[in-house]
């Protein structure tokens, strides 16, 4: 048995102790000790998601995700339901493209029932086919919600336009018609071979104790044989694209976007400042230019979605029909200037600060305190400490931002995917170029 322990330095922003125990089978147990809160949160944390599907076979993580609260051969869905609810407790799980978690949020006093839980789920779980039947229909209907939702479906569309036929660019829902024809046999195969077979991160964060959370992993795992995660990663080839969805809305939704960066790219903070000054919030450019000044959209923003080996740096807006043409000049004038000029010293500043804030208050929760945990485990297989993430924010050099603007809206690469009450023929086709 491995273990590790990362003592916070003097004035830390993060004053507890991180801890990393692997037992002999390779799982990996890292816990924060907060002992000044009052609840803990815990996640089985899996290395498998929907980027490990086929095409035929897309949805199948985020439906195994639901069949595991559907019964187990000790708990029936509603016991579940029952035993969670009685000691006011969160129990949840969601499906990511690279990754999978299943996790419990309860008073510290209680933490062996969300253990007890949590365990029987993974370990134990039927896949009842009368619950599968409903569950669904269920999924279905959760299909059918984010396509009419279209600022949700609007990202996965221009996810499979940008990624065509690779995993990254297929929906982590999956398909109506892939949904329709998963029986038992494949969920349970999938499940088995990308759940049960590779070595499991448990993190947890709040009011416990690391060796006692040790011992009783150990007590449910311990003895289970599990395999290193060796992920064969095959880059997406991006597609740069001009594509119109034509749906009867009463806004047009875009996206416009490029080749991102990986989650752990060395340049990681520059993207994250650059990312603010565009559209990260109230103060960003586009939401000043696009918003305020001009009122040609309530929702506007810019986003990152990073993963292992690539990413998305993407700008998102609803607007009418009738200004649709305006808001994209105005979108590729702001693109421009941040490849051009330098962000002035105010800026930049009131950037970091932004980064800094929004991190500090994520650290108030102990869910999000696992969350941070388990990534930083998948992804750099190590504890990145706050002081880390702050340091790699405060070295950002305006010249830095402007550089990776340039290499990273390459207008070989922008892409724009509409949807909404618009045909291609209303989209200049000079526009992009």
């Amino acid at each position: 048995m491995k273990k590790e322990k990362l003592l916070p330095k003097e004035k830390s922003l993060s004053p507890f102790p991180v801890q990393k125990t692997i037992l002999p089978n390779g799982l990996r147990v890292i816990t924060e000790e907060i002992p000044n809160v009052h609840s803990v949160s815990v996640g089985i944390w899996v290395e498998a998601g929907s980027r490990d599907e086929g095409v035929e076979e897309n949805g199948i993580s985020h439906f195994v995700e639901h069949m595991l609260f559907k019964g187990t051969k000790r708990r029936s869905a509603r016991q579940i339901a029952k035993e969670i609810d009685a000691v006011g407790g969160i129990l949840n799980a969601f499906t990511s493209k690279e990754f999978s978690s299943f996790y419990a949020k309860v008073l510290a006093k209680h933490l062996s029932v969300a253990l007890d839980i949590l365990f029987d789920l993974y370990l134990n779980s039927v896949f009842s086919p009368a619950e599968l039947e409903k569950e669904r229909q269920v999924i279905i209907q959760e299909i059918n919600m984010v396509e009419d939702s279209p600022d949700d479906y609007i990202h996965d569309l221009f996810s499979e336009y940008f990624w065509p036929r690779h995993p990254l660019g297929l929906p982590i829902l999956g398909r109506v018609e892939t949904i329709s024809k998963m029986n038992r046999q494949k969920l349970r195969s999938f499940f088995l071979k990308n759940y049960l077979s590779f070595q499991p991160i448990i993190a947890a964060a709040g009011k416990l104790k690391h060796e006692e959370l040790v011992q009783t992993v150990q007590n449910y795992l311990g003895q289970r044989k599990f395999q290193p995660k060796k992920r064969q990663v095959s880059p997406p080839r991006p597609h740069a694209h001009i594509q119109v969805k034509e749906k009867p809305l009463e806004q047009v939704h875009l996206i416009l976007g490029t080749k991102g960066l990986a989650v752990s790219h060395p340049e990681r903070y520059v993207f994250s400042v650059l990312n603010t000054i565009l559209g990260g919030g109230m103060s960003s450019r586009l939401f000043q230019e696009i918003r305020e000044k001009r009122g040609l959209a309530y929702s506007v923003y810019s986003f990152i979605s990073s993963f292992f080996d690539s990413g998305i740096l993407g700008i998102y807006v609803g607007t009418g029909d009738n200004a649709l043409n305006r808001v994209l000049q105005i979108l590729l004038r702001e693109i421009r200037n941040l490849t051009e000029d330098c962000p002035k010293p105010k800026e930049l500043a009131s950037a970091k600060e932004q980064l800094k804030g929004n991190l500090l208050l994520s650290l108030e929760s102990t869910d999000s305190r696992m969350n941070r945990l388990a990534k930083s485990e998948i992804y750099f297989k190590r504890f990145i400490k706050v002081e880390e993430i702050i340091e790699g924010i405060e070295k950002v050099k305006a010249e830095e931002v402007s550089v990776l603007a340039k290499k990273i809206f390459n207008p070989e690469l922008l892409s724009l995917t509409v949807l909404g009450p618009v045909a291609k023929e209303q989209i200049p086709a000079h526009l992009l170029v």
